[in-house]
């Protein structure tokens, strides 16, 4: 048995669908069950902090994919984001090495590194998170890191880049998108500066042929590997080429990184979804990962490149949204 929690999720409604076609049993455990979702797996409502629902979870369970994390304060206080992503993590791992599970793959995040001066950025580079969400990952990593040390669970850990595709539920993508599509004349995307940094996406599909690989090959406990799209462009060119090929008519206005970082202070109050630190870092920083040792030891190549990422995303947002 397969248990996967946050299986909701764009990376967890992929990775059931994969390893249910490939003949697994699959337990999911989630915050709330939608309607539409598939009913060949044994659904279990709630969350990591439970430990009566994570015991009933891990019962006859032989692998975790702890996909289950909050990345924003959206619907959740900051508190309670801080106690699921690490508290969380630290009572599933716990819980699983009782009932006998043998391997735990995690999925951390790119925003553990910060704003890296490195470019490419290596699994081993400083890890220096500003963001919420990736000092909450980055503890949880800790924790994950302490269990690997004891040698009684096999732990994987993957940071990927950030996810975007069709049926994003992201605040920074949606939004983005309403800004450049269905604001009528007043259609715009802004960038900072010159547009000259780097921003890496990963297609959901792509994430899960990665951890989908890691499964079946075995042998990565202790490993960290990054994950990201290939032949990355500047903002810049992304915008000019996808403004092209999408035929979006938007507008490009360019705003100074210093003043997309005081409006982003200025915002907080507001808990607008817009503007937020995690949105001012994807303006103002280069994030590059190198994911080399992900395709050396699981013959690993990203199918989708940004602009294909976002020319899919466009197509769904454009059917689905407007």
């Amino acid at each position: 048995m397969i248990l996967i929690t946050g299986c909701t999720s764009l990376i967890g409604k992929k990775l059931t669908e994969r390893l249910l076609a490939e003949g697994n049993k699959i337990r999911c455990l989630d915050f709330e069950k939608p309607k539409s979702f598939t009913k060949n797996v044994d659904f279990i409502q709630g969350d990591v902090l439970d430990s009566i629902t994570v015991k009933k979870a891990c019962k006859d369970v032989d692998t975790i994919f702890h996909l289950m994390d909050v990345s924003n304060t959206k619907y959740f206080s900051r508190r309670q984001m801080k106690k699921i992503n690490i508290k969380g993590t630290e009572n599933l791992i716990t819980i699983a090495q009782k009932s006998g599970v043998k391997n735990f793959y995690f999925k951390s995040s790119y925003e553990v590194y910060g704003r890296s001066k490195a470019i490419p950025v290596r699994q081993d580079d400083p890890k220096k998170p500003v963001t919420s969400y990736g000092k909450d990952k980055l503890k949880a990593e800790n924790i994950c890191w302490r269990e690997i040390k004891k040698n009684k669970i096999a732990i994987t850990i993957f940071r990927p880049a950030h996810i975007v595709g069709p049926e994003t539920e992201d605040p920074i993508t949606l939004i983005t998108l309403f800004m450049a599509m269905g604001m009528s004349d007043a259609n715009r995307l802004y960038i900072a500066g010159n547009g000259d940094t780097k921003f890496q996406y990963l297609h959901p599909e792509d994430a899960v042929d990665a951890i989908a690989s890691a499964y079946k090959r075995g042998g990565t406990s202790g490993k960290v590997y990054n994950l990201g799209a290939d032949n990355v462009m500047t903002q810049m060119e992304e915008i000019i080429k996808i403004k092209e090929e999408a035929k979006l008519d938007c507008e490009i206005k360019h705003i100074a990184p210093e003043f997309s970082a005081f409006l982003s202070i200025v915002l907080k109050p507001f808990k607008t979804q817009y503007l937020t630190k995690e949105h001012v870092m994807m303006l103002t920083s280069s994030v590059l990962l190198d994911c080399q040792l992900a395709k050396k030891d699981l013959m690993w190549e990203p199918k989708k490149d940004n602009i294909s990422i976002m020319l899919e995303t466009i197509d769904w947002y454009k059917k689905e949204k407007l």
